[in-house]
């Protein structure tokens, strides 16, 4: 049988000890803390990004409907511009008329349609990096 021997500590060894695990204790409670003050900033960001992301939604939805709304509106001119031309109702020189406003009419419904497609793209974009980031 081996004996192992025990060392005894003297009461200096055994207070630098007891030192060197309350520094230890001490350095992790003050770690603790700066990361608990970190997650609170952080909660608060992240409040304050959830009302920037809410309000870019309402924004986001009010463009895309006034948009619509044009469209629609453009689509109505569109078509009774159609109908009077088609009907006979209009002499040549209104005739012509009727058919630049029409290519206008036609051209401006493609800008909005474009810049349509370039608002939901760019939203979509945005909202892709931001949950890539987990942000949302």
């Amino acid at each position: 049988m081996n004996i192992v021997p025990v060392r005894i500590l003297n009461l200096e060894e055994q207070d630098n000890r007891l030192l060197e695990i309350e520094e230890v204790i001490n350095a992790k409670r003050n770690m603790l803390i700066q990361k608990q003050k970190k997650i609170k900033k952080m909660e608060k960001q992240n409040a304050f990004l959830e009302y920037v992301k809410n309000d870019y939604n309402k924004y986001y939805e009010y463009i895309v409907q006034q948009k619509r709304e044009e469209m629609k509106a453009l689509e109505l001119l569109n078509h009774y511009i159609d109908d009077l031309t088609r009907s006979g109702r209009l002499n040549g020189h209104n005739m012509k008329d009727a058919k630049h406003e029409q290519k206008r009419i036609l051209s401006e419904m493609n800008k909005i349609r474009h810049g349509l497609d370039k608002i939901i793209s760019d939203t979509t974009t945005i909202e892709t990096k931001l949950k890539e980031k987990n942000i949302i």
